[in-house]
């Protein structure tokens, strides 16, 4: 506590170029001078609060010297980047993380490691952060933060401790999970799955989207329905950006997907009662126009990437599948860990392994491969 009675804090809120040149200086000098090399990493954005999501927090810990960096006062965070690039990164969860990232910045960090990876690898159930610093060290997090709007300003203290927690402990976690992994001579699984991670955002990000209308669930709809649905996702994206209101607060995916199977059945499509009458009225009119439209312009029915199955390929998948599920009960980890049944679909049908696991899940799996391969 300061003279003047106030509570002072072990972090500090940067906001300005010339302060963040100041504290990547000094973290420089801190990490050289010091055994521990690693940085740690979060990031808050406000997706759950407007249409064009972004970062707006960047937390940060060079080996126990925290700092909150404002990603909107600062454009140009480069400096950061470096200084992150020289180290071993840990995040916990990365994967929203390193796809904001990669899109605000085109940022791919150099070495990254995930103490959820880890915690999942050791055999975690609960592996949110909060309830593994609760179950190593028996601290409770708060997370009356987790929704708030990361984008106001000034952010209140509340938030901004909620925010410098989420890397506080990360290192003393990162400690004992990794001696855990190399108890259980699994720490190449780690570092190949956190590699794996970083190479699936970068390939599903640069990824084009075709047909972003298609949400889940839409695959049970047929030409009439998908017209509907097609038509409503436009509706909404355009509500959506006029309000600056993330799309899910207009309707759901879900909700937009049972108005279509409603419209195909012939059901009456009533708006809900919290809408405003504008709203109501040109959904309505949504309807209409998609109802009046000539089905030579309808969607068709996405054709599956992967044929039929036929019986014998069932069968060595369920084999397959069986032969994973006791391998991870004997690790005592969870199965998908091992790789999803699509992914063994996958195997089956095309026997490219190299494609589908990391080798450390081939080498587990070796002996039931076998048995799908001529």
């Amino acid at each position: 506590m300061s003279a003047d009675g106030q509570v002072q804090s072990d972090y500090e809120f940067i906001d300005t170029p010339g302060h963040l040149e100041r504290w990547i200086d000094g973290a420089r000098e801190f990490l050289a001078s010091g055994d521990d090399k690693r940085c740690c990493l979060d990031t808050e954005a406000d997706s759950l609060h407007h249409y064009h999501e972004k970062l707006c927090l960047l937390q940060v810990n060079c080996a126990g010297r925290y700092a909150l960096v404002d990603p909107l006062a600062i454009s140009d965070v480069s400096i950061l980047l470096e200084l992150l690039d020289a180290h071993e990164l840990w995040f916990h969860g990365a994967d929203y993380d390193l796809t904001m990232l990669r899109r605000t910045y085109g940022w791919n960090p150099r070495t990254i490691r995930d103490t959820q990876i880890a915690a999942r690898l050791l055999g975690a159930r609960q592996f949110g952060l909060a309830a593994l610093v609760k179950n190593n060290f028996e601290i409770e997090l708060c997370k009356a933060s987790q929704k708030a709007d990361w984008s106001r300003r000034p952010l209140p203290a509340n938030m901004l401790s909620y925010a410098v927690d989420d890397v506080r402990y990360l290192l003393p976690l990162a400690d004992r999970l990794v001696t855990g992994l190399r108890e259980k001579g699994r720490e190449d699984w780690f570092h190949q799955s956190c590699v794996a991670l970083q190479e699936d955002v970068a390939a599903r990000d640069s990824a084009p989207r075709q047909d972003p209308w298609r949400v889940q669930g839409c695959g049970r709809l047929h030409p009439r329905g998908l017209a509907l649905l097609n038509a409503m996702w436009e509706w909404r994206e355009g509500i959506a950006k006029e309000r600056d209101l993330p799309c899910f607060k207009i309707m759901s995916n879900k909700q937009m997907v049972a108005y279509a199977e409603l419209y195909e059945a012939g059901q009456p499509l009533n708006p809900p009662n919290g809408w405003r009458p504008r709203w109501k009225k040109e959904f309505l009119d949504v309807v209409s126009a998609s109802a009046a439209s000539d089905p030579a312009t309808w969607p068709g029915r996405p054709k599956k990437t992967k044929g039929r199955l036929n019986d014998q390929q069932r069968d060595m998948i369920d084999k397959l599948c069986a032969h994973r599920d006791t391998v991870a009960a004997r690790l005592e980890i969870e199965p998908s860990l091992l790789g999803s049944r699509s992914t063994m679909e996958d195997l089956v049908v095309d026997g490219r392994v190299d494609d589908h696991l990391m080798d450390w899940q081939h080498s587990l799996l070796a002996t039931g491969i076998e048995l799908i391969q001529p």
